[in-house]
């Protein structure tokens, strides 16, 4: 099973390097890297082309979110059985990959491992410790950080859309179609970000956004932020009530 690597990044010069070294260190190889700079202002691009992966630079955007953009930009240049992303601030265990395809079935539309936060910041280390709710989540769902997607299921919804979280909307598209989504523990990424409260907010309040948008319920959403401790993300989610409009239904 051929599968090959995307990296979106806007302004990664401090974490990209041991990003990509932890792909290339995979004990199953991947066909091709493509790396999408989004407006780099720093040493990212640099940085990356000591690797030997597919570059493309983005000046601008027409997307509203930037994100979401990338990784369709990047679909059109992926023509390996498994499309899988890794964020640039993300390392992954030697075996990552391995281990998810040999873990992923034929009805699973996309598989991921078990991600945890490396941070040294007071912030980060408490993360690193609420992660511990996410066992306790009703439906547990692959984290987009480090996933591996099937790409025929990809290109059969259409692609990534334009809305927050663009992994999670796949996922929801993918279930309605009746195929299935799964973790492993058999491998872990880091996310290895310095974590400040300001990005923690910021991070909660775009989930409840993303939430309202991709349809999820005020009630589940309510339920979420009180059982994952995660309160501003219901906060977000009725800011995007009134600044947002839903995803359409298929």
């Amino acid at each position: 099973m051929s599968y090959s690597v995307v990296m979106c990044a806007h302004n990664e010069e401090k974490y990209i390097k041991q990003a990509l070294e932890s792909i290339f260190l995979q004990t199953a190889k991947p066909e091709k890297v493509v790396l999408v700079l989004d407006r780099c202002a720093d040493r990212t691009g640099e940085i990356a082309r000591g690797f030997p992966i597919e570059i493309i630079e983005k000046k601008d955007s027409k997307w509203k979110n930037s994100y979401a953009e990338n990784l369709e930009i990047a679909r059109q240049y992926i023509n390996s059985e498994f499309y899988a992303i890794v964020d640039a601030d993300v390392v992954l265990e030697p075996d990552y990959f391995e281990a998810l395809l040999s873990e992923i079935r034929d009805k699973d539309a996309c598989i991921g491992g078990k991600i945890m936060t490396k941070s040294r910041t007071i912030i980060g280390k408490l993360l690193s410790i609420w992660e511990k709710t996410y066992a306790l989540s009703p439906s547990r769902r692959p984290r987009g950080c480090a996933l591996l997607i099937r790409k025929t299921i990809l290109d059969e919804i259409g692609g990534f859309a334009d809305v927050p979280a663009p992994d999670t909307y796949f996922q929801d598209e993918a279930l309605k179609l009746g195929y299935g989504v799964k973790i492993t523990s058999k491998s872990k990424a880091y996310h290895t970000r310095e974590v400040t409260l300001k990005k923690t907010v910021r991070a909660q309040f775009s989930a409840g956004m993303a939430r309202y948008v991709q349809r999820k319920g005020l009630v589940r959403t309510f339920l979420h932020s009180l059982v994952r401790l995660r309160p501003l993300v219901l906060i977000g989610y009725l800011y995007g009530m009134l600044t947002h409009k839903r995803a359409k239904k298929p």
